[in-house]
């Protein structure tokens, strides 16, 4: 009788002829629709303002060439509970759980011919009676939550461009403007409300499931899907920040002054984040420094070296933080297919360190100016993100997570590589690039600083140079799909998440159903 169940027939309308839609997919979203829990077809309602933003507000348009053959818009945990029974019934039907949609990676939060549950119901900050704590829906976005808790001059550590989902974010880790105060995203949730694979809805937390609880710190969406986190609440005001942009005649200054930020950190409050940008259509070469600081005046002698270089657009200012966050929404471009991939530097001491960035700097901009040349518009950006000792601190402090970074590993710079286009013609083009961008980069720095220690480092001599793939774990919310974040993870986080997500899942219901990075394969 269940032989045509994964039969698959064709959609037509005009938006995704070649789409497909199998009759399980089918007998899924009739089941969910059947439990009261609001469902928009493909087939049926394709015109929707609603499903059509489900399904196609991703921050890379390549996630939306992808066709769901439902979006289900769940509005609690119990709902989500019932969206997960009826997938168990229907074993051939993928599946995806989308919080914003920021993540680059095709398939990670949108799917083809399954059921995309959209968490955007699930999107209230609820602040507690005391203000330590805030319970913040998966779906919500970080501008949202930000602005929830600003009338009581309250925050929670949250990601840096308003416009990102809380979910999402927050289960890769989390780096915010905040961390080097209060650590990682993730090392501030102290309760996660998650649907596991038998749909039984749990909480985990220090004392209630904590193996779990651990494994969601950093650990990815393998192991359920997160309804609720409970986030401790920081005291904020008026921040100044923003972002400036320079011309790339100042690449070696910008560097050698982020360099000196990371190494000889003076403030926890303070932040930053350096891009640098080509666009191969006009070749012109900026960078993007985004700045913070908690609290109206940064102190002199933590930013001085930019503000001395001339800038060509200049935002920073005092404002609220939400008002930030929404300002930095504007180098977030939708629209574009994108796609990131991360790496990890460690941060050397002295010129030393200076060489590497500016070298490495030097060697992606030679491959961008010769290979990347030839795609018209195309543009490529390198990001330097500080990650000084104080963050592994800050995390081990708040109890540790799946990172499994200390302070003794001393200072890094979490790196990011990132290309836009417009069309999928290039598509091919670009994922062979994003490759070969960073093996080419990666080899030079391994060549040519091998054997140097970080600063700030005090581990064992033999485990934290270049040329071990090992010294620090890879930022899973800046890596591309082919890459193994998970791995990377310090103090055997692998093998100890391995077995977690087996022990929660059993029969494989996400690592066989839903994209993401896998544990165990």
């Amino acid at each position: 009788m269940f032989a045509n169940a994964c039969l698959v027939l064709p959609v037509a309308f005009p938006i995704a002829a070649a789409a497909t839609i199998s009759l399980a997919a089918k007998a899924a979203c009739a089941a969910i629709a059947a439990e009261g829990i609001e469902t928009l077809t493909s087939w049926a309602d394709w015109l929707n303002e609603e499903y059509i933003t489900a399904q196609s507000h991703y921050w890379s348009a390549a996630n939306a060439d992808l066709i769901p053959a439902c979006v289900v818009f769940p509005t609690n945990a119990y709902d989500v509970s019932a969206v997960v029974t009826a997938l168990l019934n229907e074993p051939c039907v993928s599946f995806a759980v989308k919080s914003g949609g920021h993540n680059p990676n095709v398939g990670y939060s949108s799917v083809d011919g399954g059921v995309l549950i959209s968490m955007s119901n699930i999107s209230s900050t609820v602040l507690s009676e005391d203000q330590k704590i805030a319970e913040i829906g998966t779906g919500s976005r970080w501008l949202e939550a930000a602005q929830a808790l600003e009338p009581y001059n309250l925050t929670v550590v949250s990601g840096r461009l308003g416009d990102v989902g809380v979910g999402g974010l927050t289960l890769g880790g989390g780096l915010s403007f905040l961390s080097t105060q209060y650590g990682l995203a993730c090392d501030n949730v102290v309760n996660y409300e998650v649907v596991l694979a038998d749909a039984s809805i749990i909480n985990a937390n220090a004392t209630s499931n904590p193996d779990l609880f651990w494994a969601l710190k950093g650990g990815g969406n393998q192991f359920g899907i997160v309804t609720t986190f409970t986030m401790k609440t920081h005291p904020i005001g008026k921040v100044w920040g923003g972002l400036r942009f320079y011309s790339g005649e100042y690449a070696e200054t910008i560097l050698n002054a982020t360099h000196d930020f990371n190494t000889n950190f003076k403030d926890p409050k303070a932040a930053l984040i350096v891009t640098g940008d080509i666009t191969i259509e006009s070749l012109v070469e900026l960078f993007a420094v985004f700045f913070f600081y908690d609290g109206e005046t940064p102190p002199p002698g933590i930013f001085d070296t930019f503000n001395a270089l001339p800038a060509l657009i200049d935002n920073a200012k005092v404002q609220t933080y939400s008002e930030l966050l929404n300002g930095d929404d504007n180098a977030n471009l939708y629209g574009l297919r994108y796609l990131i991939r991360g790496t990890t530097l460690p941060n050397l001491p002295g010129t030393t360190g200076q060489s590497l960035y500016n070298g490495h700097y030097a060697q992606w901009k030679e491959y961008v100016m010769t290979q990347g040349v030839l795609n018209p518009g195309f543009i490529f950006s390198i990001a330097f993100q500080p990650m000084p000792y104080l963050i592994p601190a800050q995390s081990v402090a708040a109890g540790g997570n799946a990172l499994g970074m200390t302070p003794e590993s001393g200072d890094h710079m979490w790196m990011e590589y990132d290309i836009s286009w417009l069309t999928s013609l290039a598509d091919d083009t670009a994922h062979s690039m994003s490759m070969n961008i960073t093996a080419t980069v990666e080899e030079w720095a391994k060549t040519n600083f091998a054997g140097i220690l970080p600063s700030h480092y005090k581990g064992p001599t033999d485990h934290a140079g270049l040329e071990n793939a090992e010294y620090t774990a890879i930022f899973m919310n800046d890596a591309m799909y082919d890459q193994l974040p998970l791995q990377s993870y310090d103090n055997n986080g692998y093998a100890r998440l391995t077995a977690i997500q087996r022990a929660v899942d059993p029969d494989g219901f996400f690592s066989t159903r839903t994209g993401g990075f896998k544990l165990g394969v």
